[in-house]
């Protein structure tokens, strides 16, 4: 297994490099200051997957685009400083990665994700995977029923959610505080009886673009939200 790890923090780097050697894996130890940096080294090396650590979660997801888009065979796994939260492993998995853990994890932890992705698996919690399929069971379960108990503020902040915006952006179109719009949406994600941002856009885009058309919508709504 040939790993390429990218930090700036020396200690991190080296750490983790030793951590691999001493499963009898081979490993490429990078300093970067920017992604582009390194391409050509790591390319060099043909890793099967690359470590890369991120101080925060909107920076690494962007480094997974850059990544995927600059060395598509390479299989990345994000190290993240902040713990992953559930829809940020939606959102990483849908930016290319293969699988994210924290910083906080065990050795033991980091070894077996590297072992996984590098036989080509994804790297993902049961807790994740269980959240995924019941916001596709919930989805397909959504009919006019639910929505129909929506109110029109409510409609409002479901199709700008669907179509893309933030919780911000949400609240500054509206005219509205942030808490207002968390409320809102908390209430519709409680009728629509959906846990995620794309459970809620498939509802919304299948009741107006039935079935077959719904996921793809949302799909391509929540890679706005992810971007």
């Amino acid at each position: 297994m040939n790993v390429a790890v990218v930090s700036p923090r020396v200690l991190i780097r080296k750490a983790i490099s030793s951590l691999i050697v001493t499963t009898g894996s081979s490993a490429s130890v990078l300093d970067f200051g920017s992604v582009p940096d390194v391409v050509e080294v790591i390319d060099k090396s043909r890793p099967q997957v690359i470590v890369f650590h991120t101080f925060n979660h909107s920076s690494g997801i962007e480094a997974v685009q850059q990544l995927r888009e600059l060395l598509p065979e390479a299989r990345v796994l994000l190290l993240s400083d902040e713990y992953p939260e559930d829809e940020f492993w939606v959102q990483t998995l849908k930016a290319g990665a293969w699988g994210c853990l924290s910083t906080s994890d065990s050795p033991q932890i980091l070894v077996k994700a590297l072992i996984k992705v590098a036989e080509g698996e994804r790297w993902v919690t049961h807790r994740v995977t269980n959240l995924i399929i019941e916001d596709i069971v919930h989805a397909r379960q959504a009919d006019k029923g639910f929505t129909q108990n929506l109110t029109p503020r409510e409609w409002e902040v479901l199709g700008l959610l669907a179509n893309g915006y933030s919780y911000k952006e949400i609240a500054a179109r509206l005219f509205v505080s942030n808490e207002t719009a968390r409320s809102h949406l908390k209430s519709i994600y409680k009728k629509l009886q959906v846990r995620s941002r794309r459970a809620a856009a498939v509802c919304y885009f299948k009741y107006f673009h039935g079935k077959s058309a719904g996921l793809t919508h949302a799909e391509s709504a929540i890679d706005t939200l992810a971007g």
